[in-house]
Parts: structure tokens; C-alpha cells; sequence
């Protein structure tokens, strides 16, 4: 098996695009986001081409440098989003154990964040920490996934009609001003809850940089901003990444008709899934999740310690 280091872009390119399992997280243009809103952390991605020639790509960012006098580097596939082994058609149980052989041997601890939708078995040598995801089929249509809303998704849907709420997305840098208030303003109501903070500076390189792949959504009322919500767009998956709403404007809905305006959109554009991802524990969020019929799946994040013993051997 041939190692590639950091693979150059155009073979990184070539097997996310080639991948079934592949997520915008995946992709380089995230991972150069990512890299450029936090400035410690480095791009540390492996590439593999197979004696067979298949070929592979597990997407690293480096968080921790290591050092004998920092201790070990700490690899993360994927920084908030999914991470994990993409390839060129599915990888036999030989070829994944090639490369968790060659991930463990490295002198780095390493997490990973599995695709819940198209997932490779992760080794048992890594700790497994279960949380869950919510997602809608989209190819059934509009009527049928509005036909599986709660009476009480219904209901706001329309409430927010009523209320005359408007739903587009932004196309000015200026706009996001208002997109960092609310969210502000929604950090102050989660309090402790919050699991994770993003720097107002990934969303304005995701803005900048991500293109036709990611969305920013807004719903305002009356020309005011009143709830945001950023998606990104690859490989057939509609993936809700943020959002955020000012809670003084609830009773106008805005969430509601959001969720609906970004599905329609997806629909006609031949999107297979909303991945609505994880909720961070917030009984809230989970319950509006499944206020839209949306399904559950599990969501497996492993870590492997490296020790400075004899290691375990896949075979």
C-alpha cells in the first residue's frame, strides 16, 4: 500500500467526488476553511493507493501540534462534520485494516466522526462514544414528507405564512452582521446547554469561500432578520450544519418555514437526504427535528490512544 501525506488536491478531488460515502465534510474546500478560521490547526490528511489500485483518502485536521515537550498530536476526522475512510467503490475488510494498521502506528491520538449514513466499521481497538442523528428521505416529495409533519409542525407552518414570513438567502458579506446577533442572542438562551461555539469567522469563510456548496438561509419579517440557518450541499446529501433564531419572534414560526423552504429547494433540485445532524442533547431541538417525521440514525465517534506499547494488529 502506498502512503500519500497530505494528498495532493486534484487525487483528494478526484475521491470525494468518485465516493458514495463522501460529505462536504470530506472535501478539501472544508477542510481549507477550517484551517483558515483556526490558525493552530493544519491540514493532515492520508491518501491510499492499494496494491490492487483502488484508492482511498482519510481526511485529517492536526488540532494539537505534539512534541516531546507538548505531548502527542491529536488528529480529528472531521472537524464538526462527519469524518472517516472515503474511497473509489467499497473497500474490503483487508484494505481498512491496511489503513487503521498504518492510523495506529502513527504517534498521534486519533478521533473519528463516522459518516451515520454510509459507514465503515471502525476497529474494536477504538473507544466508541454513541450519540444520533435525524434525517428525511427526500425522494419521496414534497406531499409526502409534509403528510408526515405533527399536527403541530403543521400548524406553525402556517402561523408563519399568516405572519407573513419571507424566506431567502443572503447574498451580501453585510448581511451576516445580523446572522451573528441572533446567534449571540441564541448562545444566551442555551446557556450551559451549549455543547460548541463556532467563531463568527467560519461562517464568514464559509460564506466567502464555499460556493454553490453551501447556502445561508434566512427568514425575516417585516425586512428584519429573524432566524438563520446554514446548509451545505454534496454528493445528493443536504446537510443542516447551524442555525440560530431570536427568540422574540417564536410566535411568528420561523424555523418552521424554513425547514420547509430548504426541502422544497432540495427536492427540485434532486437532493436524496436532509441530514439534520446531530442536537447536541437539547431536548428541544430533538423534538422539533421530530416534529417533521424525521428518522434517527446512530452516530459512532472513536478514538484511539496511542500508548507507547505494542500495538493491536488488524488482519
Amino acid at each position: 500500500m502506498q502512503i500519500k501525506d497530505w494528498p495532493d488536491i486534484p487525487f483528494w478531488e478526484e475521491i470525494v467526488k468518485e465516493s458514495n460515502e463522501s460529505t462536504f465534510y470530506h472535501t478539501p474546500l472544508w477542510h481549507e476553511i477550517v484551517v483558515n478560521t483556526f490558525k493552530d490547526y493544519f491540514i493532515a490528511t492520508k491518501g491510499f493507493i492499494f496494491e490492487d489500485g483502488k484508492r482511498a483518502v482519510l481526511p485529517f485536521i492536526q488540532t494539537k501540534t505534539g512534541g516531546f515537550f507538548k505531548g502527542e498530536r491529536h488528529l480529528k476526522s472531521s472537524v464538526y462534520g462527519y469524518g472517516g475512510i472515503i474511497s473509489e467503490g467499497r473497500l474490503s475488510e483487508a484494505h481498512q485494516n491496511q489503513i487503521y494498521n498504518y492510523i495506529t502506528s502513527m504517534k498521534a491520538s486519533v478521533s473519528i466522526e463516522s459518516n451515520p449514513l454510509y459507514e465503515y466499521t471502525l476497529p474494536d481497538c477504538f473507544s466508541r462514544k454513541r450519540d444520533f442523528i435525524h434525517f428525511i428521505p427526500l425522494d419521496k416529495g414534497e406531499k409526502y414528507i409534509y403528510k408526515h409533519f405533527s399536527k403541530g409542525a403543521k400548524s406553525s407552518l402556517s402561523k408563519a405564512k399568516r405572519k407573513g414570513i419571507i424566506v431567502r438567502t443572503i447574498q451580501k458579506e453585510e448581511e451576516l452582521l445580523a446572522y451573528f446577533e441572533i446567534y449571540r442572542d441564541t448562545l444566551k438562551r442555551w446557556g450551559n446547554a451549549t455543547r460548541v461555539t463556532y467563531p463568527e469567522e467560519l461562517f464568514l469563510n464559509i460564506f466567502k469561500s464555499a460556493g454553490n456548496a453551501a447556502k445561508i438561509w434566512v427568514a425575516e419579517k417585516d425586512g428584519k432578520i429573524i432566524a438563520v440557518v446554514t446548509i451545505f450541499y454534496w454528493n445528493q446529501i443536504v446537510n443542516w450544519f447551524h442555525g440560530a433564531a431570536l427568540q422574540d419572534y417564536f410566535d411568528c414560526c420561523p424555523n418552521n418555514i424554513l425547514q420547509m423552504e430548504i426541502m422544497k429547494d432540495a427536492i427540485k433540485r434532486n437532493y436524496h437526504y436532509y441530514d439534520l445532524g446531530p442536537s447536541g442533547g437539547i431536548d428541544g431541538v430533538i423534538k422539533f427535528k421530530e416534529s417533521f417525521g424525521a428518522e434517527k440514525r446512530e452516530l459512532m465517534v472513536g478514538h484511539w490512544k496511542y500508548r507507547w506499547k505494542k500495538r493491536d494488529r488488524f488482519v
